[in-house]
This record gives C-alpha cells, sequence and structure tokens, in this order.
C-alpha cells in the first residue's frame, strides 16, 4: 500500500469513527445539565473533542482542528467548574457539535475549506463569551494570535530543518513576552516532567512514567523505530494496568485512547516522527501532570519495587472496578463492504433454499419403492441438517445489511433545532431506540417522510417561546423520536408537545377546499378529522412558505409508507401535543419466509405465514351472501369473503364444483377477511424476491417465490388485498 493510500485509509477511518463518536454528545451534555455530579458525561465530551482536535492536527483540517480546540476550551472550563453548564451554554455546545458534525462531513464528501466560515466564526465567539469568566473575551483575540505562534513554534520544531528551528525558536519568544503563564503551560514539554516523581493512590509510579516520557524525549530528537515503537505500548500497558488496580476510570481511558491513536499510526506504515508523537503527548501530557507531581527526585533515591507490589494490588482489586471503563472509550470498529458483493453473496446463500425444497421433491417421489426406504430416511436427516445451516447461514448475512438506526436519527436534531432557530422557537429533541438494527434499503426510504414529519414539528406545531410561555409551559419544546421493533414490524414514533391538531380547523379547511361536504362535516367525529390531514392538498399553514404550506406533505407521507406496505397513524389532543406512529414491516434485500402454498386453477400463490389466521375446509352451505357480497361466519364473527380467481381473473375450472369450500382466514392491521381458494398445499420456506420493479401497479402480489420443483409462486400481499376490500 502505497503511503498516501495509508493516508486516505487512515483519514476515512478518521471521520467514520468520530461522526459515530460525536452523536451521543448532546445527550450527554444533557444529562450533565440535569445533574451536575454527572461529571463523566462532560469528561466523555471533551475527551471526545480533544481527540478529534489532536487528529484534525495530524490530517492538517486546520479548520476542524480550530473549532474543535475553540469547543474543547469551552468543555474544559465546564469540567474543572470554572463556568456553570446554563441553559444558554448547553444550547451553543450543542449548536457547535452539530457545526462540527457537518465539517467531518464535508470532509467526507471533499467540499471542506481551510478556513471558518463566517457563521462557524460568530458560533464559536458565543461560545467563548458564555463559557468565559467576565471580561475574558476582551483579550480572546490576543490569546488566539498567542496560542496560533505558539502551536507554529512546535510545529516548525518538529520539521527538524536549521532554518525552522531558528524562525520557532523566535517566534517561541515572541509569544511568551506576552501570553499568560497559564497558556504557555498549559502542555508541558516531556523534559519538564522527566525530573518529577509520580504518585498515583499511595502507589510509587516514578520509574514506570519516567520510562514512558524518556521514550518522547527521545523521540524528538531521534528516529523513532520499531523497538521503540514496541517500548511506548508496553508502558502504556503497564501505565493502563495501574490505573485499573487504583480504579482511576478517567486515567485508564485517556490512556486506553493515547495507546490505540499510536498503534493506528504505527500500523498505517507511515511512519512515526516527532509530530506524531506530539499528537500523543498533547492526550498524555494532562493527566500525567495531574499524578501529583513532586520535587525533583534525589539521585540516590532507590527505585520502587515492582511486581509483588503490582501483583499483590491487582488481586485485591474488585472485579467490579474493571467495568467502571467509560463506555464512549470503547471504539466501535467499522468494516466496510461493498453493497453489491453482499447482495451477491446473499442471492448466493438464499439459493440454498431452493436445493431444499428440490431435495424434498426427491425424498417424496423416492418413497414410492420399498428397496430405496433407508435411503431416504438418511436423504431425510440430510436435509434436515442442510436446511439448519442454510438458516443460520442466511440471518448471518442478512445482518450484514443492518445498520444502526442511529445513522438516521442522529441528523434529525441538528435539523430540527437549525429549523428552530430560524423560526426563532427553540426546541429540544429526545431520541430513543437508536441502537436498533434495521435493513439499509429501509432507512433510505424512510429518510424522506421522515424528514418532512419533523420539519411540520418545527413549523406548525411547535409554538412561538412567548405563546408557549402565556400556556404556563416550558418556552422550550420538545420533539420525542424513537424506534422499536416487534416479530415483523418496525414502529416509529414522532411525539411533540405543541399545540396539538384542531380537528375543527381541519373541518373547515376540508370544506373549503371541497374535500367534504358541510353535512359530512358536522356528522365526522374528532378522529376522522384530525386524519384528514392525511388527504391531498389540505395544509392548517395560514400563509406559503418556502417550508410548507402547499398542501403537499402528509398524503405523500402516507403513500410512501403504504408503497412500503407500511401504515401511519396520528393521534393528537389540542394543547397538548401529537403523536404519530409509523408501522412498517421489517425489510430486507432478498427474504426468506415461511408460507402456506395454496392453489387456484393451475396457479399456485403464497400467503406468508404470518398472515395466516386460520386454514378452513367449510361446507359450501356455509357461504352467505350481505349486502350482495359474499360472507363467512365462523364462531360468531361474520367475515368477508373474496374469491381469489376473481379478484385477479383467473379462469375457473369448468369441473363441477365441490360441496366443500376451501378458504385462508388472512389477518392484517386493517381487519381480517376469508380468502376461497381451490386447494391448500401445506407449508412451505420460500426465497421472495420482489416485483415492485416489473408490475408497479399490481398491490395484491408482494412478490414472487420459486419452489423446489423450479416452479414459480406469486406472494400475495393480506395488507393490500384487505385494504382493497375496504376502498
Amino acid at each position: 500500500m502505497s503511503e498516501h493510500d495509508a493516508n486516505n485509509e487512515l483519514l476515512a477511518g478518521f471521520i467514520d469513527e468520530s461522526v459515530h463518536a460525536i452523536q451521543d454528545l448532546p445527550a450527554l451534555l444533557n444529562a450533565f445539565k440535569s445533574d451536575s455530579n454527572n461529571s463523566e458525561a462532560v469528561h466523555s465530551v471533551f475527551r471526545t473533542v480533544h481527540s478529534i482536535k489532536g487528529n484534525a492536527g495530524f490530517f492538517g483540517l486546520t479548520a476542524i482542528k480550530k473549532f474543535a480546540h475553540s469547543l474543547e476550551n469551552a468543555l474544559d472550563e465546564v469540567r474543572n467548574q470554572k463556568t456553570p453548564l446554563t441553559e444558554d451554554l448547553c444550547r451553543a455546545l450543542i449548536e457547535g457539535i452539530d457545526s462540527l458534525d457537518q465539517l467531518l462531513h464535508a470532509v467526507e464528501n471533499q467540499t471542506h475549506e481551510e478556513t471558518l466560515s463566517e457563521a462557524d466564526l460568530k458560533l464559536l465567539e458565543q461560545v467563548a463569551v458564555l463559557s468565559k469568566t467576565k471580561g475574558a473575551d476582551e483579550d480572546a483575540a490576543g490569546d488566539a494570535l498567542i496560542a496560533d505562534l505558539l502551536e507554529m513554534a512546535d510545529e516548525m520544531t518538529a520539521a527538524g530543518f536549521p532554518e525552522s528551528l531558528h524562525w520557532a525558536e523566535r517566534i517561541r519568544e515572541l509569544g511568551q513576552l506576552s501570553a499568560p503563564s497559564e497558556l504557555i503551560k498549559q502542555i508541558a514539554a516531556p523534559a519538564e516532567l522527566l525530573p518529577l516523581e509520580f504518585v498515583l493512590g499511595g502507589v510509587e509510579l516514578t520509574r514506570s512514567v519516567r520510562k514512558l516520557i524518556e521514550l518522547f524525549v527521545q523521540g524528538e530528537t531521534e528516529p523513532f523505530d520499531d523497538d521503540c515503537s514496541t517500548a511506548l505500548m508496553e508502558s502504556l500497558s503497564e501505565l493502563k494496568l495501574c490505573a485499573r488496580n487504583a480504579s482511576e476510570s478517567a486515567l485508564q481511558s485517556t490512556l486506553e485512547d493515547a495507546s490505540r491513536n499510536f498503534k493506528a499510526i504505527y500500523d498505517s506504515g507511515i511512519g512515526v516522527d516527532g509530530m506524531l508523537l506530539s499528537i500523543i503527548w498533547e492526550q498524555l501530557s494532562p493527566v500525567l501532570e495531574s499524578l501529583k507531581p513532586q520535587a525533583p527526585a534525589e539521585p540516590e533515591t532507590p527505585p520502587p519495587a515492582e511486581g509483588p507490589i503490582a501483583k499483590s494490588q491487582e488481586s485485591d482489586v474488585d472485579d467490579d472496578s474493571a467495568q467502571k471503563k467509560d463506555a464512549n472509550a470503547k471504539k466501535t470498529r467499522f468494516l466496510r463492504v461493498n453493497e453489491e458483493s453482499i447482495d451477491n453473496f446473499l442471492d448466493d446463500v438464499s439459493s440454498l433454499f431452493i436445493t431444499c425444497e428440490r431435495l424434498k421433491d426427491i425424498q417424496s417421489r423416492m418413497t414410492s419403492s420399498r428397496e430405496l426406504r433407508e435411503l431416504v430416511e438418511e436423504l431425510r436427516q440430510v436435509n434436515i441438517s442442510f436446511n439448519l445451516q442454510a438458516n443460520r447461514l442466511q440471518k448471518s448475512v442478512v445482518s450484514l445489511r443492518r445498520v444502526p438506526i442511529r445513522g438516521m436519527f442522529s441528523k434529525f436534531p441538528r435539523m430540527a433545532r437549525t429549523l428552530a432557530n430560524s423560526l426563532e422557537k427553540k426546541l429540544d429533541v429526545h431520541l430513543a431506540g437508536e441502537d436498533l438494527e434495521v435493513d439499509k434499503s429501509l432507512l433510505e426510504e424512510l429518510d424522506a417522510p421522515l424528514t418532512h414529519m419533523i420539519r411540520n414539528v418545527a413549523d406548525h406545531a411547535l409554538e412561538l417561546p412567548a405563546d408557549r410561555t402565556a400556556r404556563g409551559l416550558n418556552e422550550v419544546g420538545n420533539l420525542w423520536l424513537s424506534a422499536e421493533m416487534t416479530r415483523t414490524h418496525v414502529l416509529i414514533s414522532i411525539r411533540d408537545d405543541g399545540r396539538g391538531i384542531d380537528p375543527d380547523r381541519l373541518r373547515r379547511k376540508a370544506v373549503q377546499s371541497g374535500a367534504i361536504t358541510e353535512s359530512q362535516a358536522e356528522r365526522m367525529p374528532d378522529q376522522e378529522a384530525i386524519e384528514l390531514i392525511f388527504h391531498p392538498g389540505l395544509s392548517t399553514a395560514e400563509q406559503v412558505t418556502e417550508i410548507s404550506g402547499r398542501g403537499v406533505g402528509m398524503d405523500v407521507v402516507r403513500t410512501m409508507v403504504q408503497e412500503n406496505g407500511g401504515e401511519i397513524r396520528v393521534e393528537s389532543t389540542l394543547g397538548v401535543g401529537t403523536n404519530f406512529t409509523i408501522e412498517i414491516p421489517i425489510r430486507q434485500a432478498v427474504l426468506v419466509i415461511d408460507g402456506l402454498l395454496i392453489h387456484e386453477g393451475e396457479e399456485r400463490f403464497v400467503v406468508p405465514f404470518d398472515a395466516v389466521r386460520e386454514v378452513l375446509d367449510l361446507p359450501y352451505e356455509e357461504l352467505k351472501t350481505a349486502g350482495g357480497a359474499p360472507v363467512v361466519t365462523l364462531r360468531g364473527t361474520t367475515y368477508a369473503a373474496v374469491s381469489l380467481a376473481e379478484m385477479l381473473d383467473i379462469p375457473r375450472d369448468s369441473k363441477q364444483k365441490s360441496d366443500r369450500l376451501s378458504a385462508v382466514l388472512m389477518t392484517s392491521k386493517q381487519g381480517d377477511v376469508c380468502l376461497m381458494i381451490d386447494q391448500v398445499v401445506g407449508k412451505r420456506k420460500v426465497v421472495v424476491n420482489s416485483l415492485q420493479d416489473i408490475l408497479p401497479d399490481v398491490r395484491a402480489i408482494g412478490g414472487v417465490a420459486q419452489l423446489g420443483g423450479g416452479e414459480l409462486a406469486l406472494v400475495l400481499s393480506s395488507n393490500e388485498i384487505i385494504r382493497s376490500l375496504k376502498r
């Protein structure tokens, strides 16, 4: 791998990890704001931003580095309890995290700039004012210039050329003339800490820490070879064990971060130099200084005993201390796989089920011969084993296509807050169920409708702060976005505490638009009136804006959900809020289902087992007529009956009618229906492929399945069949 390719791979990994890591930061800030004793929450936010800043500097991403550095300064004030995390500061920091996310995505899309935008600079100025003590903003520009000068000096020193060393020294002298002492000493050089003693929980660590510091000192002037790299990783591991024994989770987490970052640099093959080592040192220096450095050690001081002490301490540590790691220190590793390769693999695996059905077919034909009975039994056992293996393999491959819904959810808080701010409103977004994993293609289908609905909350549902205050509510509105999964469906809820939907207003709008008559409006229940929000062309907005008001929206949302076999429901109470629930089937690229194989004439069909409530074999006299439509009464309940042949225009057999009625009682969220057919064959496991691109307008057919003998069978959609009967 070339150095260029290695750098690109490292950069892609940095963007992936950073984008994933900052998704939880707004929630952590809110958690600390609610409970100031939850210091680990704000420490986690600080560590994440600090790590992004350091890595951005390594990749030369100047804008991201400066932005993250400003956020880091504010977070440092908060975590050290120098500045309280007020409502305004929390909002500004969350906006900053949103902007940092945008900057990272800009790098991913290769649209990033070397300098920060005016909006970003204005936001950082707001963060600085809110987070610093009184009067600090007056010197902010000068401090920033001094910090840049000192940083430039460090970078020139790392370059190692005689001319750069000369200019670096002059710049450093210039910075030290005006810089506050705390700014200069913010990050101590390795040589400054080398003569000190170090203690952790009453245990001497001077020898171990000095051994680590000596490696950084050596790296400033000499090449850092493999032996040095190995020694550095061993020293970090030794200190991690000491931190674990002392139950110092924050120290342990920082050491793990530094170790992980150094290993990534070392494994990349681009070489370890002084500049890269300085990034690791920047992570370690503050925590090493916190180990209570004492006066310089006397030369004759014997080194502290090792081995027995460490082992004794390790044996006394409670098992729970190992579990006190910060959750954010566990970085998720991603495997990039080409989506087309996964789909092809899934097709190959799914074909195993066709082989299973063919084996069953052979087995059934072999039973007619007595001499082959033993062979048939052996074949049956092989088929059972083969079927179990195929099941496991198919499930594991399907899981490769699943992605956390967090990836889609994470963009909505920023989008909602930005839109609310533009409308001079205040909005908090609460997420739940983000770790739920669903098929990637389903997320892509859900993105557009959810985006529209969340924009509606900010535009329509949420009132202005003054209006909320007048109603006795907090001026900050709330939006709850949650996801959960049943065995067959994904449920997504979008709930707000806004003004709610006014059914009377919807009735008036519907009458004005001609959607319903006045007499219909008078008789219409409130819930039915609320559902008018899904009517095409109906909008409750007072005026058309660039956001909404044209009457194109919720009807499109419902159509998109229904096209994916789902449903959308709405519940609303005026003055309390609104809750939309989307229920949509779990999707897989190639679906393997248990189905009921049926015959109608010469055609074969499959009814998904989840939609089968009961298989019926009734006397033909049980088929009655009610209001001109066929019905079947079963145990006191009457069900609509529909002939599959008539519904799909299948030619009927000319033979005489049987005196028995074969039917399948199908069920869905819309209700139940009795599907009359010619014959029920039995249960089959089938591979279903979509026909949406071939037959987009045939809603009653959910796909096509290949059977064991090579024949094809159409898969019926119970949702669409029952929905069509209710129209």
